[in-house]
């Protein structure tokens, strides 16, 4: 039979789930945030910016201003390369504290370009952000050097120095924290969703009538929680206090017991509740028994 669900019914569930959901949510902003603040190392970003100039031309026309243009892809290109890298691994060592092979400063460096204009960036991101700075400096300085060895560059001209970063650029905590949010409350639905599908049981009535086409022939009734509660204290001190209750008192506890059943209650000569090992009496109020007959009885 095909199952249909409403908007309604989604609704519904997300109502009854909520807390589930919230709790998802609550996991996922905790793993997030344990991540961002305890596992994940914090990086830093070095910039120095550069213009690199052609020779001069006569006829300076379009053509030669995006061939300028283009040229800065070789330098990218060039920079991290290994006549730059591994120069600048050797210069690291001696220069400064620091020590990185030819392929972790390729994997460290980055060079951009602002759209339509000559000038571009090297960036360095590293742990450390003196480090960070340094090498950064470095770089630059190594490729205003070898670019007219291997290029047809006129000139190479350092814009301005990479200074010692204060903040780190990664991790974005407020990021981060949103995405595990947002991922826990997608987990969350999920698997609400999954566990309603999942979940053959009847849920209502209606389920039995409209779909299966049976009729009801009775419902127990639920019984509440708080009369659970109160029926396990009676009997909790019926057990303590090991006296004779009244047919009246058997009669209100055996109402909350069993909610909205009427009982006759006046021809019972008795009605007996099992607690553990033991089981109290009550006795109605016209039967006579001394202290020792009830020892006897209860024995």
């Amino acid at each position: 039979m095909e199952e249909t669900i409403s908007l309604q019914d989604v609704f519904k569930l997300l109502k009854q789930k909520i807390l589930f959901v919230l709790t998802a949510m609550l996991l996922g902003l905790g793993v997030s945030a344990v991540l961002t603040f305890f596992v994940i190392t914090p990086k830093y970003s070095a910039t120095t910016q550069l213009i690199a100039t052609m020779p001069a031309s006569d006829n300076l026309n379009a053509d030669s201003i995006n061939t300028n243009l283009m040229m800065i892809n070789t330098y990218k290109d060039f920079i991290s390369g290994n006549v730059v890298t591994e120069e600048a691994s050797e210069k690291l060592a001696d220069k400064t504290s620091f020590k990185r092979t030819a392929p972790e400063i390729k994997e460290m460096v980055t060079v951009e370009q602002t759209q339509n204009s000559q000038m571009f960036s090297i960036n360095v991101k590293s742990e450390n952000p003196t480090e960070a700075a340094q090498l950064a400096n470095i770089v630059a300085e190594i490729f205003q050097k070898e670019a007219k060895k291997y290029t047809n560059v006129d000139k190479v001209s350092i814009i301005s120095e990479a200074d010692r970063p204060d903040s780190p650029v990664s991790p974005n905590k407020l990021l981060n924290l949103a995405i595990g949010a947002v991922l826990g409350i997608i987990v969350g639905v999920g698997l609400a969703f999954l566990s309603e599908l999942l979940n053959r049981t009847i849920k209502s009535e209606n389920y039995i009538v409209e779909e299966l086409g049976l009729p009801i022939l009775g419902v127990i009734p639920k019984l509440e929680r708080k009369e659970i509660v109160t029926y396990r204290k009676e009997q909790e001190r019926a057990f303590k206090l090991g006296d004779f209750y009244v047919e009246e008192d058997a009669y209100s506890m055996n109402n909350d017991l069993v909610d909205g059943l009427e009982q006759e209650a006046n021809d019972l000569s008795s009605t007996s509740f099992e607690r553990d090992f033991q089981t109290p009496n009550y006795f109605s109020e016209n039967q006579e028994f001394s202290s020792e007959d009830f020892e006897k009885y209860r024995d």
